[in-house]
């Protein structure tokens, strides 16, 4: 059992609307659902019945609510109990990269950080796709590097730069030699794609679901992370849709990339909770915007946000 479950829990407990919870969590109501699902799983009880009237707790649910929400208490006291030893103590700053964060940036970013600040430790965490953004909401990571769109009120993001999508195809696909090709011409084929743990926004820009105007995607698999994404590319003869600096910085072997047409661009982004976040977060967009502007010539067909 994650902590996370038990929010979504608490969600649906207090709206009584799965759809409505999801939007309050910026998850998906298909997400939400699972998670519930898990939940009773793990707990061995039925925390909800849905039927036409709506959705109403069960006696197991009510009576676990009041220990659920008593456990979120409790782990949001000490997470930030534990914010505040650091900060009094050693300044350590805890930052998640999602997939390959600033791309060719992303070092000078850090490294320009550490000569500003040198009293401050930064501890870099790889961040799991399939926890979504609860670790920047949770207190576990301080500061992330990360794709938009994520627009999102809970957090604050600093948009940096874009740059073009590559698709990604395995290499005996029949685009696998191509100079480019149109996004539309896989429409038919079965894509990886992110977990639907990841805000619905994200999902939507990995699956091109924009383009495809209503077209149902095929999901062939579910990627945490990016090597999981590229040796479902190469083992499982899938495709997908990636920004173009992840084939740069991280090939995979029996994969190629062929840049997209049609496809959406990816935006990259420092973020940190909008409320109750460290200065120091707010340093390391600073410092960002700083390095991005002098250097972003350095990412290839990179665009200013």
């Amino acid at each position: 059992m994650e902590l996370r479950n038990l929010r979504h829990f608490v969600a649906v407990a207090d709206t009584l609307n799965f759809r409505v919870a999801g939007e309050r969590l910026f998850l998906t109501q298909s997400a939400i659902t699972r998670s519930i699902a898990v939940l009773e799983r793990n707990l061995g009880v039925q925390l909800f019945v849905r039927d036409r009237r709506g959705v109403t707790l069960t006696n197991d649910g009510a009576q676990l609510l009041e220990r659920a929400r008593r456990i979120l208490s409790s782990a949001d006291e000490f997470s930030y109990a534990a914010r505040t030893l650091t900060a009094t103590s050693k300044r350590h700053l805890r930052i998640g990269l999602y997939g390959n964060g600033l791309a060719e940036l992303t070092h000078r970013v850090l490294r320009e950080f550490c000569d500003r600040f040198p009293d401050t430790t930064l501890q870099i965490r790889d961040a799991d796709f399939a926890n979504g953004i609860e670790p920047l909401l949770n207190g576990e990571y301080d500061v992330a590097f990360l794709r938009a769109p994520v627009d999102l009120p809970v957090l604050h993001t600093v948009r940096l730069f874009s740059e073009p999508m590559n698709l990604l195809v395995h290499e005996s696909h029949r685009l696998a030699s191509a100079p480019n090709a149109d996004i539309r011409e896989i429409f038919d084929e079965p894509w990886v794609t992110l977990p639907p743990s990841i805000p619905s926004a994200w999902g939507a820009s990995w699956l091109a679901v924009d383009q495809r105007h209503g077209e149902t995607p095929q999901i062939g698999a579910v990627a945490r992370t990016e090597v999981e994404f590229g040796a479902a590319v190469a083992y499982r003869k899938l495709s997908g849709i990636v920004p173009a600096s992840v084939p740069r910085l991280r090939p995979h072997p029996g994969v190629a990339a062929v840049p997209a047409l049609g496809a959406p661009l990816s935006h990259v982004a420092v973020a940190y909770p909008a409320v109750g976040y460290r200065p120091d977060a707010a340093a390391v967009a600073e410092v960002a915007l700083s390095v991005t502007s002098r250097t972003l010539h350095l990412v290839p067909d990179a665009e200013p946000a």
